[in-house]
């Protein structure tokens, strides 16, 4: 061997490359598509996404939640979960069809409540003549609803009987809120009336038939006077109160803030440039005064094609005629059915702004389609919405967008959230089953809201029913006492010095992995993994949903009895996991370590915190020491340490858990879940307490019963008797009254009723002795 080979090699040896391990890419649900397509962000990692917001001109519902919480779970997913950078731009519809109608009727309805000073004939005669007028518009697709109901109102309700009014429905799905509005006004018109013979003519008497009459009375006021309507402080304010008020309730479901925000009536000069290149471009024409997109022009021509989302309904009138606004569809001069406008001559009575077609007003569709090339240019990432909107309203925004672009594909995803219904029902005002978003907040919590949404896919229809949500209530808890549970266990340790600080006081605490700590590790990777591919398919939360419970499920085992010691790190290794996924959904709050967490309130100081606990604590020390002095009983003790459980800790959201071992879990819990659960117990106790008194004094009766009976002596039980004759020296007869001795058999039975009786007079002596 060579002095050189004997010199041990210095070179590093072969690295091998790992396995890489193929992991699921995120797809999405696309509209455009109808299938689940790979999600590729044109700039890596930046996303640019535009949200239609809502037309603010009523209280929001569960339709908008629907909408706003489902695309706000997905947005957390794809900032939080997936590390997206995103820009999320939403706007404001505060120029539409419906808020100038909601807007003129309230002001002139308001005004004429206002100026009517008394209740009189003529009054009464306008709300008949109102009502006749909204019977001849809103009834008339029901054959011979318009002459019954104005011939004879009450043969018209007799005659509307549960399957004639499914009929109606099925023609006219609003037929039971106009039912509704009208029995309403039609009951205050014969109170007026009867009002009127009495000579009560009140401005009170008056405000009662014109409140209840506003539904009809509305539309016949602004049938003769909203042309007359020209203040535009009018049509500014009712979309502004409307607009703070949806953004009060995103704010309450916890929904983040868009991170641009455009509103419409601040974008008007640029709608004005959209569609002068729109027609530049050869795609849209101006008639007196308006302006529409030629459909036939565009769909076909350089490639373009028009209803990319929905094919299928283009052509439908009902749905185009909806999407051009009640006061739109009145506008003439469209070269086809299928046009739509971009700009609308304004009438008297309309919000109106200078253009080079004349005054008028932005069309619905097109307003979208400008703010959102104004903040994201000619081409997105996402679009969403309800799946409502997508014919025409989106269809047209493609279309406008391409068309002033003149490009081939303006958004790259559409993502449409599913309908909501309402108990298996579509949600109507008519079907009286319409909920505002604040009427749900004053039944569920946020938290439990987001949970229900999180359990359904976000593209589905989804139904909004007491059962599911006492289900998701049910979720809700178990994750909140895993949440404690946990915390309560990593609170019980010693950090005294005296023992290990991650050691609890009775030593049951492991740092060792043995099986079951294998066995729990394996089921978090498992359940990380699946979490991970059920959000890369599409945003499946239902699936993501069902293993992170499964997840907790397998983890109680684990520290109910699947170990007889617990693993704090890998204990707290999963509930952090947890935490943080719910964080990501934003069911928990972002502070929180480990739980839901507790919203803080501004100002509170740390002595404000601390003092109430600090004063429970002395008390329960001074109160020991006391009993201490005076030697007091044993049992003296416990019932103090049951009061500080049951009382001062519940009074201030402390649940004291006692365990086999003689320690207790500590737990921070609702004051208000605790009490209720205090006052059940107590509730419990009382009645348990009450059956026991109820029976003790039952069976007293029984006694007292007995003792009464005992009062007769059996020396003279029998004498009172008219069956018997003659008696022997104890009482007992031996002759009937006909003179015939009493039988053996007889006797025996004599006997045994005389000894029960002597026992009975023998308990009666012992209570009362003197007697």
């Amino acid at each position: 061997m060579s002095a050189e080979s004997a010199v041990p090699s210095r070179q590093q040896p072969k690295w091998h490359l790992p396995a890489k391990k193929v992991q699921p890419t995120l797809h999405l649900q696309n509209s455009l598509t109808k299938t689940k397509t790979e999600f590729i962000p044109k700039d890596g990692r930046r996303v640019t996404w535009y949200n239609c917001g809502p037309t603010v001109y009523d209280a929001s519902h569960m339709g908008h939640a629907r909408t706003y919480l489902t695309m706000d779970i997905i947005r957390r997913i794809l900032e939080d979960y997936f590390k997206y950078d995103v820009l999320f731009v939403q706007n404001i519809t505060d120029i539409d069809d419906k808020i100038i109608l909601r807007a003129r009727q309230d002001y002139l309805f308001k005004n004429h409540k206002a100026n009517t000073k008394e209740l009189d004939l003529a009054l009464i005669n306008q709300v008949e003549k109102a009502r006749k007028e909204f019977i001849d518009s809103k009834l008339a697709k029901i054959e011979g609803a318009v002459a019954l109901a104005t011939q004879d109102w009450n043969m018209f309700v007799k005659k509307m009987t549960p399957e004639e009014i499914a009929k109606a429905v099925v023609i006219d799905e609003k037929f039971k809120m106009y039912l509704s509005a009208l029995q309403v006004s039609f009951d205050a018109v014969q109170k007026a009336k009867q009002a009127l013979e009495k000579k009560d003519t009140s401005k009170q008497a008056a405000d009662e038939l014109l409140e209840a009459s506003q539904f009809v009375l509305s539309l016949y006021l602004d049938k003769r006077k909203g042309n007359e309507v020209n203040d535009p402080k009018v049509f500014r304010e009712l979309p502004a109160y409307w607009e703070d008020m949806f953004f009060k309730d995103l704010d309450a479901l916890n929904v983040r803030a868009p991170d641009v925000q455009t509103r419409v009536s601040e974008y008007v000069p640029e709608i004005v440039t959209y569609v002068e290149k729109i027609i530049s471009n050869g795609y849209a024409y101006a008639v007196d005064g308006s302006v529409y997109f030629d459909t036939t022009r565009y769909d076909g021509h350089h490639g373009h094609h028009y209803a990319k989302l929905e094919p299928w309904s283009k052509g439908d009138q009902a749905l185009i005629e909806d999407g051009e606004g009640s006061l739109g569809s009145k506008l003439q001069g469209k070269k086809s059915p299928n046009d739509f406008a971009l700009w609308k001559s304004s009438k008297p009575g309309e919000p109106e702004w200078n253009s080079p077609w004349g005054l008028g007003r932005p069309g619905w569709h097109i307003e979208c389609s400008v703010m959102a090339s104004a903040v994201l240019g000619e081409n997105m990432d996402i679009h969403s919405g309800g799946i409502d909107l997508a014919f025409p309203h989106h269809d047209n925004e493609l279309a406008q967008a391409e068309a002033y672009y003149d490009c081939g594909q303006w958004v790259n995803y559409f993502l449409h959230a599913g309908h909501l219904h309402v108990e298996g029902q579509k949600m109507s005002k008519s079907l009286k089953n319409f909920i505002t978003i604040q009427e749900a907040l004053q039944t569920f919590s946020a938290r439990q809201l987001r949970l229900f949404f999180l359990r359904h896919q976000w593209d589905a229809k989804m139904d909004f029913k007491q059962s599911s949500m006492q289900e998701t209530i049910q979720i809700e808890t178990t994750i909140k006492n895993f949440f404690d549970n946990t915390k309560a266990i990593m609170n019980r340790i010693r950090s005294d010095g005296s023992r290990g600080a991650d050691e609890h006081a009775d030593g049951s605490i492991t740092h060792r992995y043995r099986d079951a700590e294998k066995r729990l590790l394996e089921v978090l990777q498992q359940k990380q993994d699946a979490v991970h591919a059920a959000l890369c398919d599409s945003f499946n939360t239902p699936t993501a949903m069902e293993e992170i419970m499964n997840l907790i499920n397998e983890t109680n085992k684990y520290m109910a009895g699947g170990a007889k010691l617990v693993n704090l790190h890998l204990l707290g290794k999963v509930a952090k996991w947890t935490t943080n996924m719910m964080k990501i959904f934003g069911v928990a709050e972002n502070g929180a370590e480990i739980g839901f967490g507790a919203s803080g309130q501004a100002g509170v100081s740390t002595e404000d915190v601390l003092m109430p606990y600090l004063h429970a604590l002395s008390s329960y020390r001074d109160q020991v020491r006391s009993l201490a002095r005076d030697q007091a009983p044993h049992k003296e003790f416990l019932d103090l340490c049951d009061r500080l459980r049951d009382t001062q800790m519940v009074d201030l959201g402390v649940a004291l858990d006692d365990q086999d071992d003689g320690t207790a879990l500590v737990k921070l819990v609702p004051r208000e879940e605790l009490i209720k659960a205090r006052e059940k117990k107590l509730a419990f106790l009382a009645e348990k307490e009450a059956k026991k008194a109820a029976a003790a004094a039952e069976r007293e009766k029984k006694r007292l019963e007995r003792l009464e009976k005992g009062k007769v002596s059996p020396l003279e039980m029998f004498k009172n008797s008219e069956e018997f004759k003659t008696f022997d020296t104890n009482g007992m007869p031996t002759h009937s009254k006909d003179g015939e001795e009493i039988t053996k058999s007889r006797k025996k039975k004599l006997q045994k009723e005389w000894d029960m009786q002597k026992k009975l007079h023998d308990e009666y002596l012992k209570e009362f002795p003197s007697k």
